[in-house]
């Protein structure tokens, strides 16, 4: 819980210094002009392969902004942080109320370990269509987990359709699931419960599908290409991201200077190369041993593969294996943030991994929880220390993040 309360913390703070570029103005913008009274638009932006967005990924912000009377960017920015804040706590609390309690030890670790990771820091506090996933996604998981009952099931397929219509992972994440349960457990799904939830789901998708089926032919196929199935980024990213590598994306010319803060006395302490060497060599350690455990017990490989272990093993695979072989499949260009869909899927499969890994006995459970104890206390360190040069340059501006709000000389209004 601790480790919910210091995420709480670094997603809160500096709101003034939230990424604000091209895509979050027109979020926000939209959000300003756009009433409810029949006004609500069918269709939201224009996508990375030149198709419009479903209107849900519209409706989710334009409902924040009426829920918590926006008025400006930090407004919108604090109201999907809060979202984000109560994925966070619900996840625990599911945990330790709902998850078997053989199962229970990853689920709380994926729960500390997101709530500190520097990429799931940056992403939770960006007004952004991916950013607002994490609460669905795990609803939707939570439906999963009780999908032998009508009513799991039924929100498993609900949740999941929505999920296509707030950003086009979720249609790949929710057929990866559909495809791992027909192949592997069709026998404990309640079927019509499922169909019911989907058939709701896709309802307000009639629309946009209007509209792709007139204009699908005549878009460019640039962003499928067949090489990127040969990549595999989908799992480099995987492995790498809950192990909180990853800031470079948002820095790109910045990050060798980020490697030397803090500065102290005008002069760079190399803090931040410091804890990525520690997080670097505890990430090798952990992916290590899970794949020297793996090749000694490969006469299992068959059901470790497909998750037949546990209920976690099962659903760690669906999202590692159903979903990312789908997406993979598709040839198209695999983002880091495609990934936030799978809240908190990531963390569970490196805390499991981590624990698992070790063997069994007191000593082997101990060292284990050593190691994520280690990611969790340099991550959110690491995490620290970004929002914090974020805030003593005014954001990143050769990088993705590019200047930050408060220093694009916008006025505040918003009580936030």
């Amino acid at each position: 819980m601790v480790a919910v309360v210091v995420g709480a913390v670094l997603r809160l703070i500096w709101v003034q210094d939230i990424e604000y570029k091209g895509d979050e103005a027109w979020i926000f913008g939209q959000t300003q002009q756009v009433g409810w009274g029949g006004g609500s638009p069918w269709l939201g932006a224009r996508s990375s392969v030149g198709l419009p967005f479903p209107g849900m990924s519209q409706w989710i912000f334009l409902f924040l902004a009426k829920a918590f009377a926006v008025t400006d960017p930090p407004g919108l920015a604090r109201a999907i942080q809060l979202l984000n804040i109560l994925a966070l706590v619900l996840l625990f609390v599911w945990a330790c109320c709902w998850i078997q309690p053989d199962e229970r030890e990853p689920w709380l670790w994926a729960a500390a370990l997101v709530s500190v990771n520097p990429l799931a820091v940056l992403f939770h506090r960006k007004i952004w269509q991916p950013s607002v996933l994490p609460f669905f996604s795990l609803l939707m998981l939570i439906g999963w987990w009780n999908r032998q009952q009508w009513w799991g099931a039924f929100v498993w397929g609900l949740l999941g359709t929505c999920l296509g219509q707030i950003h086009m992972t979720g249609f790949f994440l929710m057929a990866g699931f559909l495809t791992w349960a027909i192949l592997f457990d069709r026998r404990r799904v309640a079927w019509p419960g499922c169909a019911a939830g989907i058939c709701v789901g896709l309802v307000p998708l009639i629309p946009w599908v209007q509209t792709v089926w007139t204009q699908f032919g005549s878009r460019s196929t640039a962003s499928f290409h067949w090489t990127r199935i040969l990549e595999l980024k989908f799992w480099l990213r995987w492995a790498t991201e809950p192990v909180g590598l990853s800031l470079w994306y948002s820095l790109r010319s910045h990050f060798s200077e980020f490697l030397g803060y803090p500065i102290v006395a005008g002069r760079p302490t190399y803090f931040v190369l410091l804890l990525h060497i520690l997080l670097i060599a505890t990430g090798l350690i952990v992916l290590g041993r899970g794949a020297l455990c793996a090749w000694r017990r490969r006469e299992e490989w068959r059901d470790f593969w497909i998750g037949r272990r546990s209920s976690t093993a099962f659903t760690v695979s669906a999202a590692m294996w159903g979903f990312g072989l789908l997406l993979t499949a598709s040839a198209l260009l695999i983002h880091r943030y495609y990934l936030l869909v799978t809240f908190p899927l990531q963390y569970v499969w490196l805390a499991w991994l981590t624990l698992g890994s070790w063997g069994t006995g007191p000593r082997a459970g101990a060292v284990g929880r050593i190691l994520l104890i280690a990611l969790c206390v340099t991550q959110a360190l690491l995490s620290l220390s970004f929002l914090y040069y974020i805030h003593v340059n005014h954001g990143a501006v050769q990088g993705d993040y590019g200047i930050a709000y408060g220093a694009q000389g916008h006025t505040a209004t918003s009580p936030w």
